[in-house]
C-alpha cells in the first residue's frame, strides 16, 4: 500500500485505475466488496484519460461487462469521432479517432452510457496538445 501513497507517475496511475474501478462499482449499485453491482452490470474501460499529440491519431477502449448490459459510446466534441462500436452488448471495443489540432490544447469526453440505465456513465477524457 505504501507504493500507492508515493507521488510517482506509476503510483498515480495505479491509484487512478483503482479509484475508477471502485467508483464504477459503487455507481452501479455495488459496494467495494461486490464490484458487479446490484443489477449485474458494470463497465470496466481501463484508462480514464488518454492523451494525443497535435497530429491526432486513433485509439480503442475495451469494454468488459455482462452480456445482458447494452451500451453506447458518444463524443462531446467534433474533433473526437467514434469510428467503431458506437453501440454494443456485453464485452466490446469502441474505436475512436482524434483529428489533427491546429489551435490551442483541447479536451473532449468519450462517454459510455447504458442504454437500459443499469449502470452509471463511464467517461474517458481525451486530451490533445497544441501544435
Amino acid at each position: 500500500m505504501n507504493s500507492l501513497l508515493s507521488n510517482t507517475p506509476s503510483a498515480r496511475i495505479k491509484m487512478a485505475v483503482l479509484t475508477a474501478l471502485l467508483l464504477s462499482a459503487i455507481a452501479c449499485g455495488g459496494s467495494p466488496s461486490s464490484p458487479s453491482g446490484g443489477n449485474g452490470c458494470e463497465v470496466i474501460t481501463g484508462n480514464t484519460t488518454t492523451s494525443f499529440a497535435a497530429s491526432g491519431g486513433s485509439g480503442t477502449i475495451s469494454i468488459r461487462t455482462t452480456s445482458n448490459c447494452t451500451w453506447g459510446a458518444v463524443s462531446n466534441a467534433a474533433f473526437l469521432t467514434v469510428t467503431q462500436g458506437a453501440t454494443g452488448a456485453g464485452n466490446g471495443t469502441v474505436g475512436f479517432s482524434v483529428a489533427a489540432n491546429t489551435g490551442a490544447a483541447r479536451t473532449a469526453a468519450l462517454t459510455i452510457t447504458d442504454t437500459n440505465a443499469a449502470f452509471a456513465d463511464t467517461v474517458v477524457t481525451i486530451t490533445q496538445s497544441a501544435p
